[in-house]
């Protein structure tokens, strides 16, 4: 990479060998260049095209010039404690995201201004282990930088961590996903007349189920593989009242959404329904 010019001390414009200009981001990376220097990748943390990304809208060189430095920084860290604990990695996107936002909360921080949050607690039950995640992002921020950020923010932190699960999956179809899956549980909860066991195996798979599911009907993408319709009619047969509960869940993202759900998408989610329903089930009858 060829140095063009200096953003901030570590954010500078450069350019490849076919003259793409990029922004890169590395501590000290704009310090002491002149226009032509070479810059080895060692010295690059992160690099963003220098245009306005098509999907996202995200416009790298004017988001990486307004965000404070050290704030950059700490969304490095936060953003690989993150990583670690969840087993994932920030893509450019989800990163400047998490960036953008940590600034945008330490000023409004200092305001003492803190939101109303209608799905605080359904967040924290839909993603436990992202919620712990945000709750250490929180105390990171303040030991780092002295500000307590307001409890609203756990509930946006795990917006993100979530997010950067999918490398594709913007924070707005993020925070939609969430408010639909709410509502699902819901509908299967009603159905069933059972309280879901929320820390259970099949209560996490049939939110990673659902989370994928709804992340392609938003994209548009194919859905899962056709199964044998054989294999449909004994699984709509044996797992009847799980069948139910599904055509209740195809109509609510129909006329929510106006999603066409597949017969094979609606046989998938009666599995999952079925493994979700059927120990929880058990459990309350045996507590009778």
């Amino acid at each position: 990479m060829k140095f063009i010019k200096k953003i901030n001390n570590n954010v500078a414009l450069a350019k490849d060998d076919d003259d793409i200009e990029w922004v890169l981001l590395g501590k000290g990376l704009g310090f002491g260049k002149t226009a032509g220097d070479q810059i080895s990748n060692a010295q690059i943390d992160r690099r963003f095209k220098a245009t306005v990304d098509q999907q996202t809208h995200q416009d790298p060189p004017m988001m990486l010039a307004n965000i404070d430095p050290s704030i950059l920084q700490l969304a490095e860290v936060v953003s690989q404690k993150a990583a670690e604990a969840l087993n994932i990695s920030f893509s450019n996107y989800n990163y400047l995201a998490l960036a953008d936002h940590l600034s945008f909360a330490l000023k409004r921080a200092d305001q003492q201004a803190d939101y109303p949050h209608d799905l605080r607690w359904e967040v924290k039950q839909l993603f436990p282990e992202e919620y712990k995640v945000a709750q250490m992002a929180v105390s990171l921020v303040k030991e780092q930088t002295g500000v307590e950020l307001p409890e609203s923010e756990l509930t946006f932190l795990t917006y993100h961590f979530v997010s950067a699960q999918s490398d594709e999956t913007l924070l707005a179809d993020t925070v939609e996903i969430t408010g639909m899956i709410n509502r699902i549980l819901e509908i299967i909860s009603y159905h069933f007349q059972l309280i879901l066991d929320t820390k259970s195996l099949n209560y996490a798979r049939f939110l990673t189920h659902l989370r994928y599911f709804m992340t392609r009907q938003l994209k548009g993408e194919p859905g899962s593989e056709e199964l044998d319709p054989i294999i449909g009619q004994v699984v709509k047969e044996k797992y009847h009242k799980a069948y139910q509960a599904a055509e209740k869940v195809a109509l609510y993202l129909q006329q929510a959404r106006d999603w066409q759900i597949s017969e094979s998408e609606k046989l998938y989610l009666t599995l999952h329904i079925w493994r979700l329903t059927r120990q929880d089930a058990s459990n309350q009858q045996q507590n009778k």
